[in-house]
């Protein structure tokens, strides 16, 4: 990933764990996780409670590791799990469109995928796990002459 790139992915976890973590903070410090699981219920949502602290952890701590770059291919599924259900039992019946509609649960779930599983070089999990990736992998320019396809058999 060039500089740019990596600069541009850093800002954009920054932006999209901005926003996590102000609707979690929402969901602890000014609602109240008992609050928030008395208003899934009058929505639908089930087993209330449970959803209620999923969403505020997920939303809270997944926005700052998101920012950090730490474990960011679970918290970009947890977070697109988290907005999955906010889609479906929230915002699908009111359409697409805000300030009701799924295109901001819609938009935050994709851009955690995309940043959980392409955070950048400036992340701890890029300066834990370096350029040989999460699986041990060697990157293509290091591959040794067996790890590539031969020109003669």
């Amino acid at each position: 990933m060039t500089a740019l790139g990596s600069l541009f992915t850093f800002i954009g976890r920054i932006l999209i764990g901005i926003i996590l973590i102000a609707h979690g903070w929402q969901k602890l410090m000014v609602w109240g996780v008992p609050t928030t699981a008395q208003n899934f219920s009058q929505m639908g949502i089930p087993l209330p409670q449970v959803a209620a602290w999923y969403a505020t952890i997920v939303e809270l701590v997944g926005g700052i590791l998101l920012i950090l770059g730490l474990a960011l291919p679970l918290v970009g599924l947890a977070v697109a799990i988290n907005m999955a259900g906010a889609i479906l039992f929230v915002h699908l019946p009111h359409g697409l469109f805000a300030p009701n509609g799924f295109e901001l649960p819609l938009a935050v779930g994709a851009a955690a995928l995309a940043m959980g599983f392409n955070g950048g070089n400036w992340s701890i999990d890029h300066a834990v796990f370096g350029r040989r990736g999460r699986r041990g992998r060697k990157p293509a320019d290091e591959a040794t002459t067996w790890d590539r396809p031969s020109d003669t058999y």
